[in-house]
């Protein structure tokens, strides 16, 4: 029987050969495995738990980290490209749609268009993978062509690829980064996926089509009559059965990521953060009245008189524009007696000259019965025109008789019209302009004389300015009583109240802000107090509620609370509507209004608990005035959002699903209605039946005001309430005598409306556009077509892009403070 080691022997050499072979691979390959698979285990280990599931993909922390670095550096590398471009004179074309982590700074009056880096954080990154996970889905291809011309385009055409590759070392530190020009190529290659994608999604707002133009004029200056009657959900409710739970796993799968919104009718289970607010209220208005008490009458009556013309009576304008015409009348009756006078001295020199008198006789002609109907005399007005030559000489003697110059220049205006029409009959309209002007030296007559050069052409033009001297000495003598009329002031008496209200405000104001210090001193001390204990419990308020109601109703202040709530819940609240101000920002460009909210603030900030925050606080306008309600407020409580399991919120998901359902057969039952209802009879009589009021609205319009460059106000209707753009929409898309039904904001009241009349035809409307572009849309129209196409955008985007492909485990902020 043969042995181990016998077999051994037998076969040493091949044994031999194939144990070296075998420690070969042990030493060469496993060690790497090895280390792999420790290294993996590591890995797992240092990753922990997903933070974020994008498609059922699952991120960890570095995936997000390697993302965010990775757009990043993309950006900075683009902005350095077109910065260079700048620099080379060159024409770089930024990005569009842009690229996350790169922005353009829009040039002002000191520096031109420049690119900008900007960081981006996790949430953005993640959001731009999920773009790249869609274009990849739907197959899109971004090849090595494409990209290349990306760069061409972005640096002007002043680029290489060397030139990439230098910016790209430059922005890495070198190679010691391990970050290859070709590893940069595939990146800016996924980012294009993305941004190729959203260019596809995403409208340009400027571009506004013929269809759009014509919706957006039509909006704009359209008004209409309607009669209504509204169909509420609420009515359905009790048709409305329990729903499966199938139906209400869809419905929580379907929302669970969004939170609700009642200002914009979203529906959603996601549970935001949440903060409880206590805050002390300063108001003017209750300091006012005692203020005005510390007033004296010497004070007010020292006021009036330092500034009295601020309490001027306003002068209405009276019979005062009539004295003129009064004066101008007397003159008039003066004149008939020497009426020939006038005619004879201006006849002459239009005589003198041969030629010219032939032509004028031509052109007189005519013009001669229209002087016999008004002074009735045709046969004297031949033999006065030879006698005015020695006349002239006569009449400039007596320079003291303007009343007979000035019906001279009265009755010349109808000879030189005459002599306009004529001239019209061979040129156009440029000789009445000179009849409109002809007191100021008769300028016709001069025309008409220029082929002659006898003294006497020359003397009625010294005439006129002899009737034109005493015309205007007249005038100031008509405007000196106007000055000099006694100016009249509104009694002290009807004024002492106004100034006594303004006197005390300062007053006011000054003992408002002192109970506010003293009451911010208390908050202040009672905080640093907490703070600076050891083992200072968060949850637990530094401060008394009730001593503090009583020391803010001692100072003349004010003390109140929000419970704990979420934003959108938050900013229903009458507090929050209260606690606002406009507050001016001033930029290159002008100062713009900034509409501050102190419940926004209070949820933007990260204020710790219990830290008392001033509101508006040195705001811009303190550089003016300062604002006349002031807030010192403070969280007393927050609980961070997070996405709730569905034993959480079933019975909202219920309810959800219930209104929703109620909702769709309001709007079956509406639009049933309106397809039976064609007058305004048979519209009263489905009111009466559904025992509901018939709403009249008569000229209504989409629109309230477009002023600057502010949004939009969407206009209203009598009697109905939430209305929103889809409820005029619904309305001003319908023809007269037509029916349709319009919701209203939340989708929980239908109206059938009968479009019963409006003020301007679609016919009439196109004209009034086309006549209205001259060049290019009004400005109005571009306004509002530009935000109807973010709208569909929006509305594209929604549908296209389900906001559940992205679902935090945690909460993104925490990536980007601690990376």
């Amino acid at each position: 029987m043969a042995t181990p080691f016998k077999v051994f022997r037998d076969n040493q050499k091949i044994l031999m050969v194939v144990f070296g072979a075998l420690l070969m691979v042990a030493f060469i390959i496993l060690p790497p495995v090895l280390q792999y698979g420790f290294q993996t285990q590591t890995v797992d280990n240092e990753r922990g738990d997903v933070v974020v599931e994008v498609d059922d993909e699952g991120l960890y922390r570095v995936d997000v980290d390697n993302l965010r670095d990775k757009y990043n550096l993309v950006a900075r590398v683009m902005a350095e490209a077109i910065g260079q471009s700048l620099i080379l004179k060159g024409s770089p074309q930024p990005p569009m749609p842009p690229i996350p982590g790169l922005a353009i700074r829009p040039a002002t009056a000191q520096t031109p268009s420049l690119p900008e880096f900007r960081p981006i954080g996790a949430e953005e990154a993640v959001l731009y993978y999920a773009w790249v996970k869609k274009a990849d889905e739907i197959g899109m291809v971004v090849d090595d062509a494409s990209v290349r011309e990306f760069m061409r385009e972005t640096a002007g055409g002043q680029l290489s690829d060397y030139d990439y590759n230098a910016i790209l070392m430059t922005v890495t530190g070198g190679e010691r980064s391990g970050i290859t020009y070709d590893h940069f190529f595939e990146m800016l290659r996924g980012v294009l996926m993305a941004q190729k994608l959203q260019a596809l999604v995403f409208r340009d707002g400027r571009v506004v089509t013929p269809g759009t133009a014509w919706v957006a004029y039509r909006n704009l200056n359209r008004s209409l009559s309607t009669e209504m009657f509204p169909v509420s959900a609420s009515e359905f409710m009790s048709k409305v059965g329990e729903p499966t739970s199938a139906q209400i796993t869809e419905m929580f799968e379907k929302f669970k990521h969004q939170p609700a919104n009642p200002a914009m009718n979203q529906t959603g289970f996601m549970q935001m953060d949440k903060i409880a607010l206590a805050y002390i209220k300063g108001d003017i208005n209750d300091f006012l009245e005692a203020a005005k008490t510390e007033i004296t009458d010497a004070e007010i009556a020292a006021h009036y008189e330092a500034n009295k013309d601020s309490y001027r009576k306003p002068q209405l304008p009276s019979a005062e524009p009539d004295t003129p015409a009064k004066t101008e009348e007397k003159p008039a009756e003066e004149t008939p007696a020497e009426e020939s006078k006038p005619a004879t001295e201006e006849a002459a020199p239009m005589e003198t000259p041969e030629a010219p008198a032939e032509e004028m006789k031509k052109e007189e002609a005519p013009a001669e019965p229209a002087k016999t109907e008004e002074e009735a005399k045709p046969a004297d007005d031949a033999k006065p025109m030879e006698e005015p030559k020695q006349e002239p000489a006569a009449e400039e003697k007596p320079a003291e008789e303007p009343k007979t110059e000035e019906p001279k220049s009265e009755e010349s205006k109808p000879e030189e019209a005459k002599a306009e029409d004529s001239s019209m009959t061979a040129r156009d309209g440029g000789v009445q302009l000179v009849s409109f002007l002809q007191e100021e030296g008769e300028e016709p007559a001069k025309t008409q004389e220029a082929p002659a050069e006898e003294k006497p052409a020359e003397t009625p033009a010294e005439e006129t300015p002899a009737a034109e001297a005493p015309m205007d000495t007249a005038a100031p003598a008509t405007d000196a009583p106007a000055e000099e009329a006694p100016v009249e002031y509104k009694p002290l008496a009807e004024v002492q109240d106004q100034i006594r209200t303004r006197l005390a405000q300062p007053k006011a104001q000054a003992k408002m802000q002192a109970a506010l210090a003293e009451i911010r001193h208390e908050l202040q001390g009672k905080y640093e107090d907490h703070r600076s204990q050891e083992n200072a419990d968060d949850t637990k308020s530094p401060y008394d509620s009730n001593n503090l109601e009583k020391l803010a109703k001692h100072l003349g202040l004010s003390f109140g609370a929000m419970p704990l709530s979420d934003y959108f819940e938050a900013s229903q609240t009458a507090f929050a509507q209260d606690a606002i101000h406009f507050d001016f920002v001033f930029e290159p460009t002008g100062p713009r209004t900034l509409n501050r909210s102190l419940v926004a603030e209070a949820f933007e900030s990260n204020n710790p608990m219990f830290q008392p925050r001033a509101f508006p606080g040195d705001s811009q306008t303190r550089r003016f005035s300062e604002p006349e309600v002031q807030y010192l407020y403070w969280k007393t409580d927050a609980k961070q959002g997070y996405a709730p399991k569905l034993e959480d919120v079933k019975d909202l998901v219920i309810k959800a699903w219930k209104e929703q359902e109620a909702a769709k057969l309001a709007k079956e039952h509406a639009e049933k209605l309106a397809e039976q209802i064609k007058t305004k009879e048979e519209l009263a009589k489905a009111a009466t039946e559904a025992g509901a009021t018939v709403i009249v609205a008569e000229n209504i319009t989409y629109f309230n005001q477009l002023s600057g460059n502010q949004n939009l106000s969407l206009g209203t209707i009598p009697g109905v309430e939430d209305v929103a753009q889809t409820t005029m929409e619904a309305l001003f898309s319908t023809p007269v005598g037509s029916t349709t039904v319009a919701p209203n904001s939340k989708d929980n009241v239908y109206y059938v409306a009968l479009i019963t009349g409006e003020g301007e035809t679609n016919e009439q409307l196109r004209d009034n556009l086309l006549a209205a572009i001259q060049g290019a849309l009004p400005a109005s129209v571009s306004m509002y077509a530009s935000q109807e196409e973010n709208m569909v955008t929006r509305a594209i985007l929604v549908d296209f892009f389900d906001p559940t492909r992205i679902d935090w485990k945690i909460d993104p902020t925490d990536l980007d403070s601690n990376s």
